[in-house]
């Protein structure tokens, strides 16, 4: 299994850290701001809270899936959307290709407590673990 985890969890690392120094430039050169930090740190956690939310309504997890779940929906889907979004010569096309790669930046950071979040709510709800 750690044969197709791992690429997959580089991947998203290497995403994460693109994200991360072009949001550095992007506040060094006042592109962005307190706001825009503050609207993709909301993006983020309304992405985990809504993967925390299909663990619910599915009533049970796989141990390794949320080493899936995550990089897929807060960072490569995002990722993507910023990537087409980011060339749209739209003023807020832009905006929101800006904020989604803060977005990112930021959910590499809170990924790192999400693991031990989840996993506290799944046994605070009886949510049943497949290994």
């Amino acid at each position: 299994m750690g044969i197709v985890i791992l690429p997959f969890l580089i991947g998203a690392f290497t995403i994460v850290v693109i994200a991360m120094i072009n949001s550095v430039r992007l506040l060094n050169l006042e592109t962005i701001g307190l706001i825009e930090i503050g609207f993709g740190l909301m993006i983020s956690l309304a992405l985990f809270g809504a993967i925390i939310i299909s663990y619910l309504i599915e009533g049970k997890i796989w141990k390794l899936s949320p080493f899936f779940r995550v990089p897929i929906f807060a960072v490569f889907i995002p990722f993507v959307i910023h990537l087409v979004t980011k060339d749209i010569e739209t003023l807020r096309f832009d905006y929101i290709s800006n904020l989604l790669l803060v977005s990112i930046a930021i959910t590499g950071i809170l990924a790192i407590a999400f693991n031990y979040i989840l996993f506290k709510l799944i046994e605070y709800f009886n949510i049943e673990k497949y290994y």
